[in-house]
């Protein structure tokens, strides 16, 4: 599959009115808002567009990737996520809906304009999008996660290029694109070395990083192919490099601060144009960099693990620990930064570990009775208390609580 790089604009109006005229953003996503009282279930119109570049002629892969960026930006301005992107048949739109996860819904997508010019392919579409209730109360809390820089499984592969540095940029790539795209999940640290996240029994590990940067989450990345295939040439010259493709292929696993557990792991895979000499140094921070072909599927690449990862951690429990006891009442280290409020309901419970007669530990979690309701906030923190004014007995600092 010829792979694409996309970019899009937006902008939005109530449902009485036409499309208003679109605002393409060459280097950023640029997005204009017409905000109108609509109707009582707050339906909108939103229009898009989307551009992609065609690669190796293949028109009807840039045309489905132009369309699903237009489509990702409209939902993502719109305050939802996307889980799964509509199809396409011959260009058009035929079915009306797309899945989209908890606070939003498509009533109907059209495809107004495609146009072909300079290897770039340009898509319209038109969606009515209206708001809708989170689906589940998790997903109004922020998941803190940590990571480090992302090791390269191979490093040899480093060498054509010497790209070297790439994992410890994608690293910061990751961040970045996860704080334009998403609000339901940050990355508030990213250790500044490399560990070797594919080796076995981690877990002791990822709990003392999230426990030493006060996150619920640890992500880690592993690049595992970068190897560049270049074409062999009847004068065995190593720098004849016309039509040479690079791997990239990472993994993103996702494992719970609390119990060091995995709980989430994803491939990706691709294979794209690599337009450096063999012997060329390639500057993998700069700017020229990720606007080549390489860069721009990397980007893509990221973009999707991102809303994959996104699409099963929003409902996870959004867990917390207890700082402090006194008066009956808990301090937690969640706060305003995670999106709590006064009035939130949260459950209290212990984490234990049990080992069996053949010496193999589990993680059990003890669910205290009484519900806890948060009374005051802070950036980092809240005080909780007792929702039935029960007192809160054997509760210790590092407890647990979690909003379900």
């Amino acid at each position: 599959m010829a792979n694409t790089d996309s970019r899009s604009s937006v902008a939005k109006h109530d449902n009485s009115s036409l499309p208003m005229p679109l605002c393409i953003a060459m280097s950023t996503i640029l997005m204009i808002a017409y905000f109108c009282f609509a109707s009582p279930a707050n339906a909108a119109w939103f229009t898009a567009t989307g551009q992609a570049v065609i690669v190796n002629g293949d028109k009807n892969a840039a045309r489905e990737e132009a369309t699903e960026e237009a489509i990702k930006q409209a939902l993502l301005f719109a305050g939802a996520s996307v889980r799964s992107v509509q199809q396409m048949t011959n260009g058009l739109l035929m079915d009306d809906s797309l899945e989209i996860r908890a606070s939003g819904e498509v009533n109907s997508i059209q495809l107004i304009d495609e146009v072909y010019s300079d290897g770039i392919v340009t898509v319209s579409i038109r969606a009515d999008i209206f708001a809708q209730e989170a689906s589940c109360s998790a997903a109004d809390y922020t998941k803190r996660m940590a990571t480090t820089y992302f090791p390269i499984r191979f490093m040899a592969q480093a060498s054509d290029g010497q790209v070297h540095q790439l994992g410890e940029t994608l690293s910061l790539k990751f961040d970045e694109i996860m704080q334009r795209i998403t609000s339901s999940m940050r990355i508030s640290h990213t250790e500044p070395y490399v560990f070797e996240w594919q080796k076995p029994n981690v877990s002791n590990d990822a709990i003392s990083l999230a426990n030493r940067t006060n996150t619920q989450f640890v992500v880690n990345i592993v690049v595992d192919d970068i190897s560049v295939e270049r074409p062999k040439s009847s004068s065995f010259n190593p720098f004849s490099d016309n039509q040479s493709v690079r791997n990239f292929n990472f993994t993103v696993s996702l494992i719970d601060g609390a119990s060091g557990a995995l709980s989430y792991s994803k491939t990706y895979s691709s294979t794209t144009p690599w337009d450096y000499a063999y012997n060329e140094k390639v500057d993998v921070t700069s700017n020229a960099f990720w606007r080549s072909q390489y860069g721009k599927n990397a980007i893509k690449l990221i973009q999707k693990s991102i809303t994959d990862l996104e699409s099963f951690v929003v409902c996870q429990p959004t867990m917390g620990r207890v700082l402090a006891v006194a008066n009956n009442q808990l301090q937690i280290n969640l706060g305003k930064i995670h999106q709590v409020q006064a009035g939130d309901q949260l459950t209290l419970f212990t984490l234990r570990q049990v080992t069996d007669t053949f010496g193999q530990a589990y993680k059990q979690f003890d669910l205290h009775p009484t519900t806890l309701v948060v009374r005051q906030v802070f950036n980092d923190t809240a005080t909780v208390e007792p929702s039935d004014r029960s007192l809160l007995s054997d509760v210790q600092p590092n407890d647990y609580v979690a909003r379900q």
